[in-house]
């Protein structure tokens, strides 16, 4: 295949991912000419290129409808639902003569043929049509970033070495005391260095919305097939995640949303008789919170009921009477993951068959990511995706309690003081601490006391470091000395580890040995002393 037609495919596909969301939002404002332009200019584009490469059938399909967008915006023909079928149908159908040329196969016979006539005549598209098509399309052939990514890994992995040896220079350096004539060549070599990292990084980064665009279509056909009305909210589309990662949480995500749908979200009729308003809301919103990606999707919808998903798990074999009673509500609803377990009442074509969310499950812990559950019967529930980077350099103080070395990333760090000064007052109340630093009253953990570790310091002995939190929750953490400040190599940790709640990473020294990397949010919930503001 030459590199025109190579870059034919991808500039399509990348197209299309776009296209589909601008589809399913001019659908719900015809009167939006700027969406039906993108649309336009997106079916005028494969069609210019079809001639140029000779793909008559393809260029047939482009170009009828070509022809119906452009009555459209010239007001002599409406954009109802079938019309806006019709177009999502033929979208399905370029991507499928799109896998086929990559693939060098033949396009599927008269494919086309349906569609062109239903543009051409108002007609709606047969609905087992538009069901072969939206198949084909989802087989999409894997998406390439134009480089495989094992390369991409191994220039991440050398430059993340190149840090380490850096920073390992320049304590060697620091020791040595100050030599002027390896000092400029020293910094002009870490801006470069920084330079490069930068961009390697960012060659591996994709925004998230890359992954959000098939969503309103997904939801659309969805609700469609179940005869439920759903309004879409998705925030947090400009998020960059790893692009591997963002393959990997595809299908998670497409599971939980047809859950969302199928046993959440309830019919029109439902709602209304609930008090509610007939139709649902389903929201997707992703933030990055220091070392970690957090995706929530919410729903309005029946929620979780802890009672049936352990009466389902019990009648399945899954735990025992005396498991089932010891669980509180969380660990309950971490069953609906587990293989076999399905609180649907009837098997239909899109869930009750107990698989999907285990799937969900084992995607993410391929990334060292987990799953958290909150839920209130008859108000919806929400699904939390906490998504760690795979390979990731920051800003990271490497601390030392009882002898051995944490690292805690210094986006948190807030002030750093020492017990023996006069700027902090440390107060004990219980099983309580405080520390007041400039005045001002915080919560203070000890981190030998979380991690179980016995250190002979005294809180006079101690460094106190003022940690700001994603969430603005301000905490204090005391440590046995401060070993170093610079840049970090994080690396995911195994789903075992990170169920300890204390890490969320591995964290490599100048010299290569590893290091845990402290979760800080999840040690100061499990402590509840998050939501406390400080006081003077």
């Amino acid at each position: 295949m030459d590199d025109l037609l190579t870059d034919f495919i991808a500039e399509t596909r990348d197209m299309m991912e776009a296209i589909e969301g601008e589809i399913i939002a001019w659908e719900a404002n015809p009167a939006d000419h700027t969406r039906l332009d993108a649309i336009f200019r997106f079916v005028h584009t494969v069609k210019g290129n079809c001639g140029f490469f000779d793909l008559p059938r393809l260029e047939r399909l482009s170009h009828a409808a070509e022809d119906a967008l452009s009555d459209v915006r010239a007001n002599r023909r409406s954009a109802d639902g079938r019309f806006v079928s019709t177009i999502l149908a033929i979208i399905d159908c370029i991507g499928e003569f799109i896998d086929a040329i990559e693939a060098d196969k033949p396009f599927p016979r008269g494919r086309e043929l349906p569609l062109i006539a239903a543009l051409e005549h108002g007609e709606a598209v047969e609905a087992e049509t538009a069901v072969e098509l939206q198949k084909g399309g989802a087989a999409a052939a894997p998406r390439s970033i134009r480089l495989p990514v094992d390369l991409l890994d191994r220039v991440m992995s050398g430059v993340s070495d190149m840090v380490l040896a850096r920073n390992d220079l320049a304590h060697r350096l620091q020791q040595a005391g100050n030599q002027q004539m390896v000092d400029g060549p020293f910094e002009r070599l870490t801006a470069i260095l920084n330079d490069v990292r930068d961009a390697i990084t960012r060659m591996r980064m994709q925004r998230v919305e890359q992954l959000f665009n098939s969503v309103p279509r997904l939801v659309r056909d969805l609700s469609q097939d179940l005869g439920k009305r759903v309004l879409l909210d998705i925030e947090g589309g400009d998020v960059e995640l790893d692009r591997e990662v963002i393959e990997i949480i595809r299908d998670p995500l497409t599971h939980i949303i047809r859950n969302s749908l199928d046993h959440g979200i309830e019919s029109p009729a439902e709602r209304i008789k609930a008090g509610k308003p007939a139709d649902g809301l389903l929201r997707i919103a992703a933030r990055q919170t220091g070392n970690r990606i957090s995706i929530v999707i919410t729903d309005d919808g029946r929620g979780l009921d802890a009672e049936k998903i352990a009466d389902k798990a019990l009648g399945n074999g899954l735990v025992t009477e005396t498991q089932r009673a010891a669980m509180d509500e969380n660990a309950i609803y971490q069953l609906v993951f587990e293989p076999g377990l399905s609180t649907a009442s009837e098997v239909s074509s899109i869930s009750g068959r107990g698989v999907g969310l285990d799937v969900v499950r084992d995607n993410l812990e391929r990334v060292g990511g987990w799953i958290e559950v909150t839920s209130t019967v008859g108000a919806g529930a929400s699904i939390h995706l906490h998504i760690p980077l795979t390979l990731s350099i920051i800003g990271g103080l490497t601390v030392e309690v009882a002898g051995q070395y944490f690292a805690i990333p210094q986006s948190y760090v807030e002030e750093i003081e020492y017990g023996s000064g006069d700027a902090v007052d440390y107060t004990k109340m219980g099983d309580a601490a405080l520390v007041t630093m400039r005045g001002e009253r915080t919560p203070c953990l000890s981190l030998a006391d979380v991690l179980e570790l016995e250190t002979a310091s005294t809180p006079d002995d101690q460094t106190f470091i003022l940690l700001r939190l994603a969430k603005g929750d301000v905490i204090a953490l005391s440590v046995d000395r401060i070993h170093n400040i610079g840049d970090i190599v994080v690396k995911p940790l195994p789903p075992a580890i990170i169920e300890t709640g204390c890490y969320s990473g591995i964290a490599l020294l100048d010299d290569g040995q590893p290091i845990l990397l402290l979760d800080l949010p999840q040690i100061a919930a499990d402590h509840q002393i998050v939501g406390q503001k400080r006081s003077r």
